[in-house]
């Protein structure tokens, strides 16, 4: 039986080309969504920064999910799990209106870290997520 290969989703991010991961990995009906932080390249000063509450942290979080869910042939009725980084509970909750708004009724699985920093700067959370393409 052949084995299925690897197959990295980039939505076409050139930070990536530098970095030894992709933003996704698809293998077999699998989706592996590496850990995605709000950050964005600032037009003016070119610094990557993420700027907002929580809450609005994730929400970008989760349209760049949305984003490589669409590119892998999938949505977010196929994510089975989703793992929270965050650097402080302060305003937490807000990410349950970001959770309702892109799963609906029906979650997947999930887990929140508290951890001491992330690498994005300003980030306060980053997600990473598992989902099964049927």
């Amino acid at each position: 039986m052949a084995k299925s290969k690897r197959i990295p989703i980039n939505p076409g991010w050139p930070h990536y080309n530098k970095w030894t991961l992709p933003p996704a990995v698809k293998k077999g009906n699998m989706l592996f969504i590496s850990g995605i932080d709000a950050t964005e390249r600032d037009p003016v000063t070119g610094e990557i920064k993420a700027t907002g509450d929580m809450g609005e942290q994730c929400r970008n979080i989760f349209q760049k999910i949305d984003r490589i869910l669409k590119l892998a042939g999938g949505s977010w009725d196929d994510v089975v799990k989703t793992v929270d980084y965050v650097t402080t509970w302060e305003n937490y909750k807000a990410t349950a209106q970001v959770r309702r708004d892109f799963f609906g009724t029906e979650y997947g699985a999930a887990t929140g870290i508290l951890v001491k920093g992330l690498v994005g700067n300003g980030a306060l959370i980053e997600i990473d997520a598992v989902a099964v393409l049927d």
